[in-house]
């Protein structure tokens, strides 16, 4: 079975039934979530949530939940954001949804804002994922968005995925988020998680892919199932369809084999392996490969670019699932 031959169509009930976390975080509590002591913040955040969802009502003529009506979490990859708030959704009281960015920017493309926003204001509690400031189309029709639920009374709890490369160190910049939201600014307290990668992974320490005839003997002997594809091919597959079908893509699949890692010359087939990574790894498929080092993947200079944050994610996660 091979990957490029799979076109899967993505229909609108399918993607409000499926407004839940991913597998890879079935398991994420604030029980689950384990702080490191030596960065303080971690522990307020998960606080500060677990706080901020179990809000109840205030006040006898007009009562309303106190506190903000939204929650900005801010920080480098592996310091658990995504754990934080997949453990907010657990929690929180229904009707409630949980979507990436992506996904939400695609669920507007087919329901069209004003429907959109009617079907999410009659929601208590918005769970986003990796909110971008690096498409100022998409920022500001999902800013459009967030007007119209808020205003109903809607509340927002987001993950940052703003370009570093801009904001210098690699750290998120409020200043840039409240510009960009502009009125609903005051609806938002940004929550920064300071940390390092619980993954440990680092550059030097990436794991040696397999060779092709290593990774073919693995692939005839593996009795799951499983794809084998030529990474350019695959490349050029995904190419030809919208980053929000690529989690149906792998569908049914328990394994997958690449043949071939090589550099990646184009940074719009690098944004969109990087896409394609994030939900093998949300989706909890297994991954082999064989080709050139994971080092030489992402040119470095897209590993210290716009999209330094979004690289540095992928290679830590394709590191794990490599290792």
């Amino acid at each position: 079975m091979r990957l490029v031959d799979r076109y899967p169509e993505v229909g609108l009930d399918g993607l409000l039934q499926s407004l839940v976390p991913p597998p890879r975080f079935h398991a994420a509590t604030f029980a689950t979530y384990r702080p490191d002591p030596r960065y303080p913040s971690q522990t307020l955040a998960k606080e500060r949530l677990r706080r901020w969802v179990k809000d109840r009502p205030q006040g006898f003529f007009r009562p309303k939940l106190p506190g903000p009506q939204g929650l900005y979490l801010d920080g480098g990859f592996g310091v658990g954001k995504t754990h934080l708030l997949v453990a907010a959704y657990w929690e929180a009281p229904p009707p409630k949804a949980f979507l990436t960015f992506e996904e939400l920017t695609y669920t507007l493309g087919l329901l069209g804002l004003r429907e959109g926003a009617k079907r999410f204001a009659a929601m208590r509690y918005l769970f986003l994922d990796e909110f971008e400031l690096d498409d100022p189309g998409n920022a500001q029709m999902i800013t459009h968005f967030l007007a119209l639920t808020m205003d109903k009374g809607l509340r927002v709890a987001t993950t940052s995925n703003t370009p570093p490369g801009a904001l210098g160190e690699g750290r998120f910049n409020a200043d840039q988020f409240r510009h960009q939201i502009q009125g609903l600014a005051r609806r938002f307290a940004v929550e920064r998680i300071e940390g390092e990668d619980f993954r440990h992974r680092h550059p030097e320490r990436l794991p040696v892919l397999l060779s092709d005839p290593e990774l073919l003997a693995l692939y005839r002997e593996d009795p799951r199932r499983k794809t084998l594809d030529d990474f350019p091919s695959l490349l050029a597959h995904l190419c030809t369809l919208h980053p929000i079908r690529y989690r149906y893509l792998l569908e049914g699949v328990e394994v997958i084999y690449l043949r071939g890692l090589e550099a990646i010359p184009d940074q719009n087939d690098a944004l969109r392996f990087v896409h394609f990574v994030d939900q093998v790894y949300n989706l909890k498929v297994a991954l082999r490969a064989s080709g050139a080092p994971l080092q030489e993947l992402f040119p470095e200079d897209y590993r210290h670019g716009a999209f330094a944050k979004k690289y540095g994610r992928a290679l830590s996660r394709l590191a794990e699932l490599l290792g």
